[in-house]
């Protein structure tokens, strides 16, 4: 099978996932193409969209963040990601098996849901008065919850109106932020389109590396040069940074 032979198909899928409206109807979309093709075919698809998808041109910029989506959900079972991953190992395809490539996501500890202050020295709030907290339009107390260990807290501050790219940045830039904080942020469309975000995410050492594998196909040239002088990247994440700067543009 020669690997130029699914790019006229999956470019025209390309084209019919950015012009759907919402995120999840996109992610479901891919995943009927994939269940109605061979495990190989799918690997073929999945890893043309992973290697167009770097230089974040349309359509393959969305279409991308759809196959990152599906591939980070629960919709894609462990037999069909298996089944993918080990068609991308007898191809080749190491954009494939990038993005499907998984390790578990650290929960948040225990403590993170006990009782903390708002303020050092005044009263300890619940978790659940800290999450009725994160619904606030007060700017300082936005400011302060940015830094609570919790993923509900985080979940609910993620989609206050009045949270900015600067608190964003906050969270993920944190080196106390667990995986399964950083990965909410990850998964909010309100802010994982942000290149400074991404950027942030794919820097810190708590970030999943399964996730930051799939948001280098997302990087352009210029932030590809800038992560290939890291030397505080994973190896793999390096190593995949390294031959998105040597393939074929």
């Amino acid at each position: 099978m020669s690997r130029s032979k699914p790019h006229g198909d999956v470019h025209e899928l390309a084209h019919r996932l950015a012009v759907l409206p919402e995120p999840a109807m996109r992610s479901a979309m891919l995943y009927e193409q994939l269940r109605a093709r061979s495990p190989e075919e799918g690997a073929w698809i999945l890893d043309v969209l992973a290697t167009a998808g770097r230089a974040g041109g349309k359509p393959y910029d969305v279409s991308l963040l759809a196959a990152i989506e599906l591939v980070g959900s629960d919709r894609l079972e462990y037999t069909e990601r298996r089944a993918l991953f080990e068609a991308a190992e007898r191809l080749g395809l190491e954009s494939c098996k990038e993005l499907l490539f998984s390790s578990e996501v650290d929960e948040a500890s225990e403590a993170a849901a006990a009782p903390r202050p708002l303020v050092p020295g005044t009263r300890p709030l619940t978790l659940g008065e800290r999450k009725s907290l994160a619904r606030t339009w007060k700017r300082d107390v936005i400011e302060r919850l940015v830094v609570d260990p919790h993923v509900d807290v985080v979940g609910l501050l993620l989609r206050n109106p009045r949270l900015t790219e600067a608190d964003v940045l906050r969270i993920a830039t944190s080196r106390r932020a667990s995986a399964a904080v950083l990965t909410l942020v990850l998964e909010a469309r309100r802010w994982n389109c942000r290149p400074r975000v991404r950027r942030a995410l794919i820097r810190n050492p708590n970030f999943p590396e399964s996730s930051a594998l799939r948001l280098v196909g997302l990087l352009n040239r210029t932030e590809l040069r800038e992560f290939r002088a890291d030397p505080a990247l994973p190896d793999r994440v390096r190593a995949a940074v390294r031959r998105r700067l040597t393939a074929p543009s």
